[in-house]
């Protein structure tokens, strides 16, 4: 099986690609620079190889998934991970580089990347393509994340819409998957003290996650969730016990 992931040199992405070429599978990665690119090759074995594209752009995508299907033929899952979180301020006081980088990557470059998979796969007649899920998929809002949020919000309408206009590909459909809250750079960066407080509770590391998200993908799964209701209530009540991430 071969598997093209966006934004796939660090992060959950790179847990992605770790797990898939343990399992046996060819994998396809992009990220924004040959540097990007070269850091996510390191210390990985198997069947493997990663393309720089910026996922703002539809000819680099287009690019990047040309070079993969020279290389591997077909393509299996296709995973739009790319994806950037916002400062953590207030609607008002964001910028407005920082808000069209949020949209551009996150909206733009999901749906970009949706279209240029789904492409490809009605050519092949079989297929599945995945996008991540985050904190305002579920509609919650959460203030000084509206941006990030309202990103995320979006790709879950968007992925369920695809699949009204997948009716004559039975092969085909558009997944999403939901990591939970996942210990990255992502994560980390913008986190502010009161929101770690939450994430010893329900954070994961990605050597955690991604081979639960993998393994589900391998079974075909359409809907793919880590972090469960059930699983979030246990932690809660579980906490006082608990010493789960307290090095973060």
């Amino acid at each position: 099986m071969h598997v093209f992931i966006t934004g796939g040199s660090k992060g959950i992405g790179q847990g992605m690609v770790v797990e898939f070429c343990k399992r046996g599978h060819s994998v396809s990665f992009t990220g924004t620079s040959e540097k990007s690119v070269n850091e996510g090759l390191k210390d990985i074995t198997g069947n493997v190889a990663g393309f720089v594209a910026d996922v703002r752009f539809k000819n680099q995508i287009e690019t990047a998934m040309a070079q993969a299907l020279e290389k591997y033929v077909a393509i299996d899952i296709w995973i739009n991970n790319a994806g950037v979180s916002q400062d953590n301020l207030e609607v008002c006081d964001l910028s407005e580089e920082e808000i069209k980088k949020v949209v551009d990557i996150n909206v733009s470059g999901m749906v970009i990347g949706t279209s240029v998979a789904l492409t490809q796969l009605k050519k092949q007649g079989y297929g599945r393509v995945y996008n991540m899920e985050g904190l305002g998929s579920n509609n919650m809002k959460i203030a000084k994340t509206l941006v990030y949020g309202g990103s995320k919000r979006f790709l879950s309408y968007f992925s369920q819409g695809c699949n009204k206009e997948l009716k004559e590909f039975p092969e085909i459909f558009v997944g999403t998957l939901q990591p939970g809250m996942v210990f990255t750079a992502l994560l980390l960066d913008q986190m502010s003290d009161d929101g770690m407080k939450i994430a010893r509770i329900l954070g994961s590391k990605v050597e955690v996650v991604t081979p639960f998200l993998v393994k589900q993908m391998i079974k075909g799964k359409q809907t793919i969730k880590y972090l469960t209701f059930g699983k979030s209530m246990w932690r809660f009540m579980s906490s006082p016990f608990s010493k789960r991430n307290q090095e973060f």
